[in-house]
């Protein structure tokens, strides 16, 4: 082998390319994004696979434009799977009937990434492995036609996890009927865990006008963020109400999207009222705040149980019951009465509460440790990437036979 051949193959061709293919939804996207700023901060290359409506949404969240992540906008086509314009994410689904149809424009990127990836459009290194969400099985044909391995993104806890394991092992839904959401417990647990039927779940105006007179009933400063799907009529109610004029200064509504990670950082925030979805129980727990779980679906009601009961870290709304994707509930899942008794127990100065703020700080203490040079999940990252960096150069290498050895 030539200098100039063995010194490419030992630089960029064997630096390991990771190719990342997320869930078009924003609490899906939003951690393998963090993922693919973690890899290229420890040398790896990234594809990041998405279209060209959720690109501006990457935009939104801080990078660092020096990390050498190459975003790859592919298409979606929504005509062929009989999607409305412009629905290319979960988010933006109109109805559960359309999750099929949203399921199978996913699946047929698989083409048109393929040819991207084998191209190599500009300099891009060949592709050492797929990352892709657990929700996109297709992607195993992409890695199976381009040679290498693909790696299924979770985004569930290991325990909640555990919970649909051993849901599903000993079918304790089955005879159940589907408008049942009372809650059934999960076996062979130390603890007592129930969880009921959920799915996903777009709040009512009545659950949101109650979570407003909660929160206003505190006496405590608070930022309330609500998501677009609801805006036009929460609007209204705004206006009707005089809710922002009577908070004042102590309360602020945020429309759509705030930086969730600045907020839960700032030193004055003493407590997170969450949904319990994974992304944003980590974020908590990162920085050491209790919380107050009101958690709407999928598996939301198990990460409350972690939350809860297991870590105790967290204080329950005492939600009745789950609700349906785009369908609203009838009345309400957790009154004001709730949200105010939650949110004053959480910030109790009482033994019990300070306990659990010690609980929250410690466990805050731990997942820093975690990912800090030496820490467990930097180790496993650093694991990660030289198990992919020795696939790419057994595959890449080659040795240049002597003339004597030729026939």
């Amino acid at each position: 082998m030539s200098a100039a051949s063995a010194a490419a193959v030992s630089g960029m061709d064997l630096a390991p390319h990771f190719v990342l293919v997320p869930m078009m939804a924003a609490g899906h996207a939003g951690p393998m994004l963090d993922m693919a700023r973690t890899l290229s901060r420890r040398g790896a290359l990234v594809t990041f696979v998405t279209t060209p409506l959720n690109l501006p949404r990457l935009g939104r969240a801080p990078s660092d434009g020096a990390l050498p992540i190459r975003f790859l906008p592919l298409r979606f086509p929504c005509a062929e799977a009989g999607l409305p314009e412009g629905c290319e994410s979960l988010d933006a689904l109109p109805g559960l009937g359309l999750l099929r149809n949203f399921n199978d424009a996913c699946a047929m990127l698989r083409g048109p990434l393929v040819v991207l990836l084998r191209d190599r459009e500009g300099d891009a290194p060949p592709a050492s492995c797929v990352v892709s969400d657990a929700c996109h099985p297709w992607t195993g044909g992409v890695a199976r036609e381009l040679g290498v391995p693909r790696f299924s993104f979770e985004g569930f806890c290991a325990f909640s996890s555990l919970c649909m394991r051993q849901m599903n092992l000993h079918r304790i839904f089955e005879g159940v009927d589907d408008d049942n959401t009372r809650p059934v417990r999960v076996p062979a647990f130390p603890i007592h865990v129930e969880i009921s039927r959920a799915r996903l779940v777009r709040s009512s105006l009545p659950q949101l006008v109650e979570i407003g007179h909660g929160l206003e009933a505190t006496k405590r400063p608070f930022i309330w963020v609500v998501k677009p799907g609801n805006l036009a009529e929460f609007e209204r109610w705004l206006s009707e109400d005089g809710f922002e004029s009577r908070v004042g200064e102590t309360g602020l509504v945020i429309r759509d999207w705030a930086p969730q990670k600045a907020i839960l950082s700032h030193p004055a925030t003493g407590a997170f009222v969450t949904h319990c979805g994974w992304n944003s129980v980590l974020e908590c727990v990162t920085v050491g705040l209790p919380m107050v779980s009101c958690p709407h679906f999928a598996e939301q009601f198990m990460n409350e149980k972690l939350v809860v009961d297991v870590l105790r870290v967290g204080v329950p709304v005492g939600v009745k019951g789950a609700a349906q994707w785009c369908v609203e509930a009838e009345g309400v899942l957790a009154t004001r009465q709730d949200v105010e008794g939650a949110v004053a127990a959480v910030m109790d100065c009482g033994e019990e509460g300070s306990a659990r703020r010690a609980r929250a700080a410690e466990l805050g203490r731990k997942a820093r440790e975690a990912v800090v040079h030496g820490g467990s999940s930097f180790r496993n990252v650093a694991l990660l990437i030289q198990h992919v960096q020795q696939r790419t150069s057994t595959r890449n290498t080659w040795i240049e036979k002597k003339p004597s050895d030729r026939r």
